[in-house]
């Protein structure tokens, strides 16, 4: 025991703590060496280092990846705990040396990034002038690390369909359904009464396979007697199916407000059909043994009310 207190107190790294949080994220050395940018013998290596001197096995190696042993799950939440405080620290230190009163980090996915957050972006910048946001873009497969981690504080957008586990905690803001999209001036916007089997023949943009709205658009145009064509685009890019809209006569889907917005712009034309029962669910999601602050409060009220703005608009 007198070897592990010495250890802990004295040789015990922030790279080590860094190392064990993301181990317990990826679950695999190779995805963990790229994420750290070191090589893969350096990371086992680590690994093997820190076992020795705790004298613990921390993962066992499995042929689904590294899952943490009981000795790791507690190394884990101690470091995310630390690695959290220091980023606090961090974060409290800038805004005291720069005159703010708070700084707020959102992670942000692009249901929510091209008509929520920038709306929210300004309605805090006009209502809260004192308080600094800082805004990442990216999959929720990439924003939960960081927000186990403490990089980011909220993470914003379509919530997945899995359950997120215990340690997550998460808040609707809005259900957001399924219209069908084309260009402005195309063939079906000349259609006095346009009906489902009319798309039959046309290309397509549709969501990715592992996509939550991508089986109930296969499965409602199956009902419908619509194949979809062997000619047809799978993407999540709202810029590149915008792009790949005016150029084809594709037909789309998007969310209703996204769509709304970019007709607003005389970039897209909304069809009059909607797919039942077929949504996005936008929402918030943050860490549930984390204490909300005042400005943490501040962010949800404001978000809120930016919510109903949008979508009175929309």
């Amino acid at each position: 025991m007198a070897k592990l207190n010495w250890y802990i107190r004295s040789n015990l790294k922030l790279s080590h703590l860094q190392l064990l949080v993301a181990l317990d994220d990826f679950r695999s050395i190779g995805r963990v060496a790229g994420y750290l940018n070191v090589s893969q013998p350096a990371i086992s290596k680590a690994l093997a280092s820190l076992e020795t001197n705790l004298g613990f096995p921390l993962f066992n190696r499995t042929t689904r990846g590294m899952d943490p042993t009981e000795y790791g799950e507690c190394l884990v939440r101690h470091a995310r705990d630390i690695l959290r405080r220091l980023v606090n620290i961090e974060e409290e230190l800038l805004d005291l040396s720069e005159g703010r009163i708070a700084r707020i980090s959102m992670g942000v996915l692009p249901a929510a990034a091209t008509v929520l957050v920038p709306h929210f972006v300004a309605d805090m910048d006009k209502n809260n002038a004192d308080i600094t946001l800082s805004v990442r873009e990216g999959t929720m497969e990439a924003l939960l690390p960081m927000l186990r981690a403490g990089d980011i504080d909220f993470v914003v957008g379509n919530r997945p369909m899995r359950p997120l586990g215990p340690e997550f905690e998460t808040e609707l803001l809005y259900e957001d359904p399924i219209v069908v999209v084309v260009r402005p001036g195309h063939p079906l916007t000349k259609v006095e009464n346009v009906q489902w089997p009319m798309l039959a023949g046309y290309s397509m943009v549709l969501p990715t396979q592992d996509a939550s709205t991508r089986a109930p658009i296969d499965d409602f145009l199956a009902g419908q007697a619509i194949d979809i064509p062997r000619q047809h685009l799978e993407s999540l890019s709202t810029l590149t199916n915008i792009g790949v809209l005016q150029f084809t006569d594709s037909i789309a889907f998007s969310s209703r407000v996204l769509a709304g917005h970019f007709q607003k712009m005389g970039l897209l034309s909304v069809l009059p059909l909607t797919l039942p029962e077929t949504s996005i669910h936008v929402g918030l999601v943050w860490m549930a043994d984390r204490k909300k602050t005042k400005v943490h409060e501040i962010l949800l009220e404001q978000l809120r009310n930016t919510r109903d703005s949008v979508l009175r608009a929309s």
